[in-house]
């Protein structure tokens, strides 16, 4: 049929082609709202239209193309009147998101089902692979798969892959079928008779991927959770964990979010210790709150029954409470709890009022090193702070706080604190700081009684300069400064220590400081600072008159970074506290040592960090992995106090990672498997 005869039926035909892009995008969910709005281009070797079995045939070449979707084939077929189409011949489909590859389309446009024979799916986003014998659309939404197979690699003989049979799929909801079994190269390594995975990206109920692995510790253990999707605010995950040398443990975590600004979390572990026998029990929430009237606050709370249990068990709520996963941790959740000298646990509610906030504050801490008795709680507090108010020189700013302190078996009671603060500041090359402080504190205590107000001066004197030079690549600023501090003396009789303003004493010191600063103009991002200082106590009948000499330094430029800040005593001679670290870092990787010492608690502590980046060369070879390690060592006898080597190997659609961390009494593995695509499965972490 020649061009011209056929240029009657063009109009039908872009209708037909229209309805053959959308059955195909509704195999692949791709939005249609815009579809009708796009040109239609249409391009064969033959065009052909048979009317008496209203049938329409493009053959050659065939490609229909809009906006950024194209469908090619070697031949379609469409019956106007049943609506049936066929396309047979290299048949490709492709959008931004998805190509569609096969040797037969069976469709029908009215009725928008169809079948896909020999198909081959690639997920350009994902990266996933997904080949079938055959994918038929059974209704709007679901399609049936006889037989397919999927994988994130780009081999035709991949490394790994997943395969299943009658495979039923419900879009955004999830995947059902049987015989999943999953393989390495073209080796079975894992069989499941039946399977059902939750997909599309709404949160969906059921069991998390469990974990398995070893501690010299708490031996072997298993770790199995079931997420529970309550609601799109809220959702639970319930925890049934086995070790086999301390038995059961159960956990749940509860999420919610109410509005922007009221949402939480709640964490509750338990597990039955059997060496001892004792229940360990531990307990994390978090909920931000605001209230009418512009008030806004939050409740933390963590505690443990046992002030060993993080000995025992290590952190348990590690990667299942969701502060775990957050870069920065207002909480305090995060920090490895081992490390903590105690737990704490505060309720702060604030409001903002002109020029200055009042807030309430109840705070509880819980040693982690045995009895509680001796830490300070405050419960609670009530607070105004002033904001400082400046005008011209003059400045000044004011603190009222009225805290119930408890301790037990020991003091408790109520304290008012009241501190205002006037500063007068004057001169420019060199500027005259001066700061009067008053401090008057009443105590109202009722074990033991006490009925004491205490009155505390403060005056303060800073005269500083500042001297600037720019060279052609460098900026070089000296800041010298001298201050005179002075209270007077003040009578601290029966006066419990509870913090800071307890501890309030007698002063009358002398002390300068000199600073220099290096900033660099060039492209290796110099930043270089360097300060003494130094105090002389000019009170008789003291110990050591002049303070320890204080040197901080840091360098940071493009690859190198230097951190110094140390202590010495002059009347000893001995260098009474040192922290250090250097590191380089480039593109290949990075070296880096610390050193912690206090002579006062007998710390000395050498640190030691090295890391190779992906991916590793050696010589003419490139290894697709990198690899991290970072030892603590105690130079006073302990020996490794931590050793933790961290290698990760990284292949185009699959990769492997090592973690291993050794402590003093014990040690674990993990290993991680990462199927790209698919996420990762965890196992050896206890």
């Amino acid at each position: 049929m020649s061009w011209s005869a056929f240029e009657s039926e063009g109009n039908k035909i872009i209708k037909i082609s229209i309805s053959l892009l959308i059955l195909l995008l509704s195999l692949v969910s791709y939005p249609l709202s815009n579809l009708y709005a796009m040109p239609i281009n249409i391009e064969a070797e033959h065009l052909e239209y048979l009317s008496k079995k209203n049938l329409y045939i493009a053959r050659g070449s065939v490609m229909i193309t809009t906006g950024e979707i194209i469908l090619r084939a070697d031949e379609i077929r469409l019956n106007a009147t049943t609506g049936e189409a066929i396309l047979t011949g290299n048949i490709q489909y492709e959008d931004p998101d998805v190509i569609i590859e096969g040797d037969r389309i069976e469709m029908n446009i009215k009725t928008r089902l169809g079948k896909i024979y020999n198909s081959h799916v690639f997920y350009k986003r994902e990266s996933l692979y997904i080949d079938g014998d055959e994918i038929e659309k059974t209704g709007k939404n679901s399609f049936f798969l006889t037989r397919a197979s999927l994988t994130s690699c780009e081999s035709t003989s991949p490394a790994w892959k997943i395969s299943g049979r009658n495979i039923k799929v419900v879009q955004q909801k999830s995947i059902r079928g049987w015989h999943g079994t999953f393989y390495i190269k073209n080796t079975p390594v894992l069989y499941t008779p039946y399977f059902w995975v939750p997909v599309g990206s709404k949160r969906k109920s059921g069991l998390l991927i469990p974990s398995l692995g070893y501690s010299s510790e708490r031996g072997h253990a298993y770790k199995q959770g079931f997420f529970w999707a309550i609601k799109d605010n809220q959702d639970a995950t319930f925890y049934l964990d086995y070790y086999s040398e301390k038995g059961f443990g159960q956990g749940i975590d509860y999420r919610y979010i109410l509005s922007p600004d009221t949402n939480g979390e709640f964490w509750f572990y338990h597990v039955r210790d059997n060496k001892p026998d004792r229940d360990l029990i531990e307990f994390k929430s978090y909920h931000n709150f605001s209230i009418p009237q512009r008030f806004s606050g939050y409740l933390k709370l963590h505690l443990v029954n046992e002030y060993d249990y993080y000995d025992v068990m290590g952190s348990t709520s590690t990667g299942r409470f969701g502060l775990d996963s957050w870069k920065i941790d207002p909480f305090g959740f995060a920090s490895p709890e081992r490390l903590q000298k105690y737990l704490e646990s505060n309720l702060h509610i604030t409001k903002p009022v002109s020029n200055g906030r009042v807030y309430l504050l109840a705070q509880g801490r819980q040693s982690l090193e045995g009895s509680s008795e001796d830490i300070p709680q405050y419960l609670p507090e009530i607070a105004f702070f002033l904001n400082t108010q400046t005008k011209r020189r003059i400045s000044f700013n004011l603190g009222i706080r009225s805290s119930y302190l408890w301790r037990e078996e020991k003091s408790r009671g109520l304290r008012i604190d009241i501190n205002p603060n006037l500063y007068l500041s004057i001169g420019r090359a060199i500027t005259l700081t001066q700061r009067i402080s008053v401090r008057n504190t009443s105590y109202l205590l009722g074990h033991p009684s006490l009925n004491k107000s205490r009155f505390v001066a403060e005056l303060n004197t800073t005269l500083s300069t500042r001297f600037y030079k720019r060279y052609e690549k460098l900026v070089h600023v000296i800041e010298p400064a001298i201050e005179y501090s002075y209270i007077p003396p003040v009578d601290n009789d029966n006066i419990p220590l509870f913090d800071s303003i307890d501890s309030i004493s007698h002063t009358s010191n002398i002390s300068y400081s000199f600073t220099n600063r290096l900033s660099g103009l060039s492209d290796y991002n110099l930043e270089a600072r360097f300060r003494v200082s130094q105090g002389y106590n000019l009170l008789k009948d003291v110990d050591k008159e002049f303070s320890p000499l204080l040197a901080e330094a840091s360098l940071i430029s493009k690859n190198i970074s230097l951190n110094l800040n140390s202590s010495y005593d002059v009347h000893d001679g001995k260098v009474t506290e040192t922290i250090a670290s250097i590191r380089y870092s480039d593109r290949i990787g990075y070296i880096g040592a610390g050193k912690n010492f206090r002579r006062i608690t007998s710390l000395d502590q050498y640190t030691f960090d090295a890391g190779l980046n992906y991916p590793i060369r050696v010589f003419n070879y490139s290894l697709p992995m990198n690899i991290q390690a970072r030892l603590w060592y105690d130079v006073k006898g302990a020996g490794v106090q931590e050793f933790n080597v961290i290698t990760r190997y990284i292949h185009q659609c699959w990769s492997i990672s090592v973690n291993y961390r050794r402590l003093p009494k014990e040690y674990e593995i993990l290993l991680r498997i990462e199927l790209l695509g698919l996420g990762s499965l965890k196992i050896g972490r206890i």
